[in-house]
C-alpha cells in the first residue's frame, strides 16, 4: 500500500510542477494561470515531493526508501509526461 501511496504522491508532486509552468498550462488547462497560482502550484509540488521522500525513508528505511522514492519518483515523472504529451496533441 506505501508503494502506491508513494507512486500517488510522485505523480501529484510532477503533475503540480507541471502545471506552474506557462507552457505547460496551455496543454493542460487552455489558458494560463495567474502568477500566483503558478507560484503556489510549484511549491505545492515540491512539497509533495519532499512529504513523499520522508514518507518512503520512514516506512522503508532511509537507505531503501531513498531508491523506493526515486525509481517511484521517476515512474511519476514517465506518467505525468505521458499525460501531458497526450493533451498537448489532443488540443493542437
Amino acid at each position: 500500500m506505501i508503494h502506491f501511496l508513494l507512486l500517488l504522491l510522485a505523480t501529484a508532486g510532477f503533475g503540480l510542477l507541471c502545471l506552474s509552468r506557462e507552457r505547460h498550462q496551455r496543454d493542460l488547462i487552455g489558458r494560463k494561470l495567474p502568477m500566483r497560482t503558478g507560484y503556489y502550484a510549484r511549491w505545492s509540488g515540491i512539497a509533495i515531493l519532499a512529504i513523499a521522500f520522508v514518507l518512503a525513508g520512514s516506512r522503508l528505511g532511509w537507505g531503501v526508501g531513498t531508491l523506493e522514492w526515486l525509481g517511484l519518483a521517476s515512474v511519476g515523472a514517465v506518467l505525468t509526461m505521458a499525460m501531458l504529451s497526450r493533451r498537448s496533441g489532443r488540443i493542437s
